[in-house]
């Protein structure tokens, strides 16, 4: 198979449902950074009954919606699971680690002992805990962040 560029396409989407069956029943919320998307049109594919898919974009621009939905319509005929953007949290664009990016990853590793990826994975945690304190997650709520990769050595 030829992979494309950020790994997204029908097949990649239907081998990311496995995701979404893993933490099906398990978690209220997942939570994915976002890309190219792929990861999250499998994941939501894959979750059951009410438990919905959050995906937070690393890339400016709010083009993501409409090549999630064209890669579930390419994966499965059409729509697939409950599934939302929040467009806030990709810190100037992909790639870009801000000085308070840099300093919450910092903060949470040092915390939690956790190593934590700047691309994708930093922008995730942060915007859960921004969206926690908010209250976006009802009281009670289980969220699983699904962390993509591991800091670069």
């Amino acid at each position: 198979l030829v992979v494309p560029e950020g790994g997204s396409n029908a097949a990649a989407v239907r081998g990311c449902v496995e995701l979404g069956r893993e933490l099906a029943g398990a978690a209220d919320v997942a939570a994915v950074a976002c890309g190219t998307g792929g990861t999250l049109a499998g994941l939501a594919a894959g979750l059951a009954g009410s438990a919905r898919t959050l995906g937070i974009p690393v890339l400016k621009g709010g083009f993501l919606t409409a090549e999630i939905r064209a890669l579930q319509t390419e994966a499965f005929g059409g729509p697939r699971g409950a599934w939302s953007l929040d467009q806030r949290f990709h810190h100037g664009g992909y790639a870009r680690v801000p000085a308070d990016l840099e300093a919450f990853a910092a903060d949470f590793e040092q915390r939690h002992g956790v190593p934590v990826e700047r691309i994708y994975v930093a922008k995730l945690l942060h915007a859960l805990v921004t969206l926690a304190a908010e209250g976006a997650f009802p009281r009670g709520s289980t969220v699983a962040a699904v962390i993509t990769g591991r800091p670069f050595p």
